[in-house]
């Protein structure tokens, strides 16, 4: 491919667009602006099967821009490619309610893929794409066939959560994944070898990777050769491409170039060193013209579906509802794991699109279709993911499996380690992605692995992550409602919280349904009740049998989703939890901050606000005093 004067004025232009618009906003991001135009230039104009007038094409290629300190880059980009994006969005740069936000955000921007900015996250959701790509082109080839690509900087590879998905790729052999590096050399702080001296190449090529260079990142020959080599590897392909961060720009190849907008003296100089000039963020028409060109020609000359095949995937992937299985008697009393297992196995037979896997726990958390064989490089049928210990990895990868669509998928792993993929979970939650997160052992009676592995402050740290569904069941019935709240959300995660230990019998099929349109429901009834008994989870038999020792009558009440029962109005929490003349008591093993609100002033809270302790189940309930007979001696203790 010969580089034409047109190719490279559009680059020198979308170096300049860009920076025009980090100047006006006051903030960004230079550097990689400048350094990696001719790499999103290459990808645009040369690679990408995109269609900027519909977006969301099924068939199209995926790109995420995993360094998304260059959005006004990616933004300048789109705009020249004829997507949704005007000269007057580009000028609203970082600005309230535009469609170009400081980070990219899926969603806001149209050919955005994925919401990034937290390092190294981009990556784990380009491999989830990859996976997905490689799971439906198995069963739908003349539907789903195509590419993901990203794009990476020297932060993105210095984040932990990198190594563990470029593993899994690596494991995986994702062959049409392909990872650009920003190889400049260059972090915030200063060189990047004051924090890091890796090889990244090296370490890549030990994951099983494909390994290629590009000397020159002004290159846009060898950038392409490089690109089109590494679609024909049967493994993932990381391409280092010199760049020199902040190039042409007054802080080229030093840290200062990372963020520091250039102002209007600069700007000028820039324009002059580029040998291009944009006003009013309009690119040239000519520009334009060639770039929408050359990716409408690409588009004249993909393949298209099979009618019938096509007909077939859209039912498979489109399937969002589930029945309740009848659950047998002697389930009922078992382990929250057990019961999630039992449902989930129906449930899988329902929607065959579902698929997922554990943090190398699937024997302790019970996460698996058993029918299925391990998804991997021999045989892409099948459903269950081996994760490996990569929890953070695991929730990245699961959330570019749900961005790329046509699939629904699941993670597990323990509560106490929830903490590792947080990151992942609140990036789920803002992308509006419907990922499903089952987390076991949620409770002290983790038992004798002690302290390390029995989850206190996680649960309320959970809830606290706005728009995510955290669902801890309290009866088996509860557990196969929350399973289908999960499998039928489209546009949030679940999180489902499910015990170790017994469940208890307690509870109906009319209440559980209940529990989870109001969040919570009373599961033991009383007129003249006096003490309003609140527990999730295992706890809740726990209430139970405090209902049936106390001298007073009370209510037993199960509040599976916390944040959903606190939006009701006032007069449905008050038929839940009524007000008058009763106490309340609010039983859950872990923090009591955050149940002050429905306590009340004289209310009485059961928690725990300290590390567990290594002993056997029940020794570790009664030492923190989560036993009826305990609680019931307090209780009275308050009402004297």
């Amino acid at each position: 491919m010969k580089t034409s004067s047109l190719s490279t004025e559009t680059i020198q232009s979308l170096r300049l667009l860009s920076n025009q618009m980090i100047s006006k906003a006051g903030s960004g991001h230079p550097g990689i602006a400048l350094g990696a135009a001719p790499i999103l230039y290459e990808l645009y104009a040369n690679q990408l099967n995109v269609d900027p007038e519909n977006p969301n094409m099924i068939n199209r290629d995926r790109f995420v821009l995993s360094a998304g300190h260059g959005a006004a880059l990616l933004y300048a980009t789109l705009h020249a490619a004829g997507f949704d994006l005007s000269a007057q969005d580009l000028s609203e740069f970082r600005q309230p309610h535009s469609k170009t936000p400081g980070h990219p955000e899926v969603g806001v921007t149209p050919g955005v893929e994925a919401t990034t900015g937290p390092l190294g996250q981009g990556l784990g959701m380009a491999v989830g794409m990859a996976m997905a790509e490689a799971k439906l082109n198995n069963q739908f080839p003349s539907v789903i066939d195509h590419f993901t690509f990203a794009l990476v900087g020297d932060g993105d590879l210095m984040e932990g959560v990198s190594h563990e998905v470029a593993s899994l790729a690596g494991q995986q052999k994702l062959g049409k994944l392909v990872v650009l590096y920003d190889d400049n050399a260059v972090s915030l702080d200063g060189l990047k070898k004051r924090s890091d001296i890796s090889n990244n190449l090296a370490r890549f090529a030990s994951y099983g990777w494909d390994i290629r260079e590009v000397a020159d990142g002004n290159d846009l020959e060898a950038i392409h050769d490089a690109i089109e080599n590494a679609k024909m590897s049967p493994e993932p392909t990381l391409i280092a491409v010199k760049t020199i961060i902040g190039d042409f720009g007054p802080f080229a190849g030093t840290n200062k170039a990372h963020g520091t907008p250039l102002d209007s003296q600069q700007l000028q100089d820039l324009s002059s060193a580029l040998d291009v000039d944009i006003q009013n963020f309009e690119l040239p028409s000519n520009l334009l013209e060639d770039l929408r060109a050359k990716i409408s020609n690409r588009l004249l000359h993909q393949k298209q579906p099979l009618n019938d095949e096509l007909t077939d995937y859209l039912q498979f992937s489109t399937k969002n509802t589930v029945t309740i299985p009848e659950l047998p008697t002697d389930l009922k009393v078992q382990a929250g794991r057990k019961i999630s297992k039992y449902v989930l196995q129906n449930f899988a037979t329902q929607l065959p699109q579902l698929w997922g896997g554990s943090a190398d726990l699937v024997a302790s958390t019970n996460a698996e279709v058993v029918a299925s064989p391990l998804f991997n490089a021999d045989d892409r049928s099948g459903r269950n993911i081996a994760f490996g210990v990569r929890e953070f990895g695991m929730g990245a990868v699961m959330n570019g499996i749900a961005l790329h669509g046509g699939t629904k998928v699941f993670g597990a792993t323990f509560l106490a380690f929830s903490d590792y993929m947080k990151a992942a979970i609140r990036l789920s939650a803002l992308q509006h992605v419907p990922s499903i997160y089952v987390f076991t052992h949620d409770s002290i009676t983790v038992g004798e692995d002690g302290p390390t592995h029995q989850p206190v402050e996680q649960l309320m740290g959970l809830r606290l992550i706005p728009g995510v569904d955290v669902l801890r069941p309290g009866t088996a019935e509860e557990i196969a409602s929350a399973w289908q709240r999960a499998l039928t959300s489209t546009d949030r995660p679940t999180i489902l919280i499910l015990s170790r230990g017994e469940i208890g019998a307690q509870g109906s099929t009319d209440q559980a349904k209940q529990s989870f349109e109001n969040g919570a429901v009373q599961i033991r009834h009383h007129d003249e009740a006096k003490i309003n008994l609140i527990a999730t989870g295992s706890e809740v038999q726990i209430a139970q049998k405090v209902s049936e020792l106390l001298s007073l009558p009370s209510n037993v009440v199960s509040m599976p989703n916390l944040s959903r029962f606190l939006a009701l109005d006032d007069d449905k929490k008050q038929q839940i939890i009524p007000e008058t003349g009763t106490k309340n008591v609010i039983i859950e093993a872990g923090t009591t901050l955050g149940w002050q609100g429905i306590a009340g002033n004289d209310g009485v809270i059961f928690g725990i606000d300290e590390f567990g302790m290594s002993a056997a189940a029940q020794i570790a309930l009664d030492e923190f005093g989560f036993n009826a007979e305990d609680i019931v001696d307090k209780i009275t203790q308050e009402l004297q």
